[in-house]
């Protein structure tokens, strides 16, 4: 009997924690997220079946079935889907392997191919094939083999060692970003390695030579593996074919690690979370994209694809991902959109842009538009900024022109006189808006589908924009007032809702115009609330009441302890 009360007591004060520990995760908004999880360069490497006639001859078949759709049917990179991947696939004909543990010129050893196999390549269309049994891997690469004459005239190549590591600090790293200036790696990858160098831009800008530097600062596109080690053994093999050769010809092995800890800081991780949490700040927001306010919001990466959904489709994007945070205000809310754009290159007709999609309404449920502008009954609101036009407008309002000039369906409204008391009244409705002096109109346009897309009224074109392009990167701040009178057009922003949201993107020097552009998912935004004190407080009571109860209990049953009795 006692033991059955004491059970009962314990389940009782458990109970009573539970529920003041259920109180307090109540208050705080939690959603799930994502990380995107991206491959790594395996090194593990399992035994060798016999290269035979037979393991050959599997090896075939499976290369037919998996293979050639990219690499071709002869195995010299032509396959039905070349046209459409960026970079393109490895020709298997020639010496191209570019991911090796051997020095520069020469050819990988199979281990080597059996580790691309397995681990695939970043930034590629080369995927992991975890699908095929080892005995496959094997029986395949010794197919791959019989495209290159090569590799049955050469012997075994010397692996490179991947030794004499040091460790990564403050005077390494300055080290490194001395060499990475003194061995002209800026020419290619830039300043801050966003693959913006002068010889860069100039092999593919003037003479359309496909080559294209690494972006060092998305550590997920390193080919081969974003590791210290794999940075190292791409810094001392080179890349075959290319204008990034070995460093271990003039660099001491001290010197590559240096160097490699630098670049190794250059890269971040993709953060990428289904939730964007817009913060909420008390007084004015910031002036523009660099205000150090910004300093105090976490951003997410969004990854980015060619929108191939409808035509004009577009296969090979320029723009991959974009990083976006955002805060609020009582009055408007404001983002900022952040990618890495090598050129600044655009024309009336071509221009670097980016877009910002909602659903007009915030839907209930899981029912949501569809993510790629919109359908039939189920319309979005869109928008779309442009560096084209944004330095446009600041040219005419630096001479003074007018760059509020209204449209309407892209017609321009014809000037006309005004009497005093419309200027007066006019002059009162702008007041408000002077809290936006030195920004861009853009343009909001509404979508219920790829062919029924239309521009929103003049007096309904409530966003502003700043912009600036730095070091290959574009800053662009977008505001809006959270909410407006077009309810049945705007986006209203809501605290405690979940809003889809959506990103576009289009590189001007890339040709990419209309449909042809980077696109998102659907991804969802948050505005932040504040917790009162007061709730804490009271969450401490529960705890308190709940632990006195618990004593109070315990203290009852030892004055007064249950009778044990027995049975004969």
């Amino acid at each position: 009997m006692y033991k059955i009360k004491s059970n009962l007591i314990l389940k009782c004060s458990f109970v009573c924690l539970l529920a003041a520990a259920l109180a307090f995760l109540c208050l705080s908004v939690g959603f799930a997220q994502t990380t995107q999880i991206f491959r790594t360069y395996k090194t593990g490497v399992t035994a060798r079946i016999p290269q035979t006639p037979e393991a050959i001859a599997a090896g075939k078949a499976i290369y037919e079935k998996r293979c050639y759709y990219c690499h071709g049917i002869k195995g010299d990179g032509n396959g039905p889907a070349a046209p459409r991947l960026d970079p393109k696939p490895r020709n298997f004909t020639r010496n191209e392997y570019k991911i090796r543990s051997t020095e520069l010129g020469t050819l990988p050893t199979d281990e080597d191919l059996f580790r691309i196999i397995t681990s695939g390549v970043e930034g590629t269309a080369m995927p992991f094939w975890s699908t095929l049994s080892s005995e496959e891997r094997w029986q395949v690469i010794y197919y791959v083999k019989t495209f290159y004459e090569g590799f049955k005239e050469s012997e075994a190549h010397e692996v490179v060692p991947i030794s004499g590591e040091i460790p990564s600090d403050s005077e390494s790293v300055k080290r490194g970003k001395e060499l990475f200036k003194e061995a002209k790696c800026l020419l290619c990858h830039g300043e801050d390695g966003r693959a913006d160098g002068q010889i860069t831009t100039t092999l593919k800008g003037k003479w359309n030579f496909p080559y294209k530097a690494r972006n060092l600062t998305k550590s997920w596109l390193f080919k081969g593996g974003n590791t210290t080690k794999d940075i190292y053994r791409t810094v001392t093999t080179g890349i075959n074919e290319t204008p990034m050769g070995t460093y271990a010809d003039f660099l001491t092995d001290e010197d590559r690690w240096h160097l490699t800890h630098y670049v190794k800081t250059l890269s971040h991780d993709m953060n990428t979370e289904v939730v964007l949490k817009s913060k909420l700040v008390e007084g004015d927001l910031p002036e523009g994209p660099d205000g150090a306010a910004w300093d105090t919001v976490s951003s997410i990466e969004m990854p980015l694809a060619g929108q191939i959904v409808a035509r004009p489709r577009l296969w090979i994007p320029s723009v991959n991902s974009i990083r976006i945070k955002s805060m609020y205000n009582k009055e408007d809310i404001v983002f900022l959109l952040e990618w890495d754009d090598k050129t600044n290159e655009q024309d009336e007709t071509y221009s670097d842009a980016v877009a910002l999609q909602f659903p007009t309404k915030i839907p209930e449920g899981m029912k949501k538009p569809y993510f790629a502008m919109g359908e039939s009954g189920k319309s979005v609101t869109i928008w779309h900024w442009r560096a084209y036009d944004e330095f446009k407008q600041t040219e005419k309002n630096e001479n003074g022109g007018n760059t509020e000039a209204a449209t309407d369906g892209g017609s321009s409204v014809a000037e006309h006189e005004e009497s005093e008391e419309q200027e007066e009244e006019k002059i009162a409705e702008e007041k408000p808006k002077e809290k936006f002096k030195g920004f861009a109109t853009i343009k909001e346009m509404n979508a219920k589908g790829f062919k029924n897309l239309a521009e929103q009224p003049s007096n309904s074109q409530h966003s502003k924009s700043k912009s600036y392009w730095k070091n290959g990167k574009w800053k662009v701040m977008i505001t809006r007032p959270l909410m407006t009178d077009d309810k049945k057009i705007d986006i209203q922003f809501e605290t405690g809702k979940l809003i889809p949201y959506a990103l576009a993107a289009w590189d001007g020097s890339n040709s990419e115009i209309g449909g042809q552009k980077s696109i998102s998912s659907w991804y969802y935004l948050v505005l932040e609330i504040t917790t009162p004190r007061s709730v804490y407080l009271y969450v401490l009571i529960a705890i308190i009441m709940g632990v006195s109860i618990q004593f109070w209990v315990i203290g009852r049953i030892r004055r007064f302890p249950p009778k044990i009795t027995t049975e004969e």
